[in-house]
């Protein structure tokens, strides 16, 4: 058998060197609509105590509200609603407004995360501007969904109007805001 010589090891060894040398950053999710993706879809834990856990009687159609009046509200960018433990919920509709406190300095997106367990997936939706009673830019979402959320799923409406700033820093858009979403029970 031929021993390698010192050119094949040289060889081997720039090739292979920098394939160990990689550096590699955080993980992120082939879904692009991610927490792991972008920082600003993350949901602070402390958002639990602010989510709304409606009555229901798990028939026929209902429909849910949360209006910006909790501890950490919509003013933090975050509505959410607790669909209680028994039946499959199905969203027909989602309806949502806000009224920003300032100019956006783009359009608007929300995104509807939807949370059981570990299982997470989130939707994004454009806000459409629409005319306000009063001086603050008033944004609204209206979209018919088909959209099966186990008993037991935590809705968050995701409303934040990030944007940055010229000294890259990460500036918010605070407001207030309601989260209606109707259905029916299966």
């Amino acid at each position: 058998m031929q021993r390698p010589t010192r050119f094949a090891i040289l060889v081997l060894t720039l090739v292979a060197a920098p394939l160990f040398a990689q550096s590699h950053g955080p993980h992120h999710s082939r879904y692009p609509n991610t927490a792991s993706n972008d920082p600003q879809l993350q949901i602070p834990a402390d958002q639990a105590q602010s989510c709304f856990v409606p009555d229901t009687k798990f028939t026929g159609y209902e429909q849910f509200e949360q209006f910006d009046e909790y501890p950490h509200p919509a003013s933090r960018g975050y509505l959410c609603i607790a669909i209680p433990p028994g039946k499959t919920f199905v969203i027909d509709h989602l309806f949502a407004e806000a009224d920003y406190d300032a100019e956006l300095p783009a359009p608007a997106e929300w995104y509807l995360d939807t949370t059981n367990g570990g299982y997470q997936s989130m939707i994004g939706f454009a806000a459409t501007r629409v005319g306000a009673l009063t001086a603050n830019p008033h944004y609204m979402l209206s979209q018919s969904v088909h959209l099966a959320v186990n008993g037991g799923t935590r809705v968050t409406l995701i409303m934040h109007s990030y944007y940055v700033g010229s000294s890259n820093s990460v500036n918010e858009t605070p407001g207030t805001a309601s989260l209606l979403i109707s259905g029916h029970w299966e």
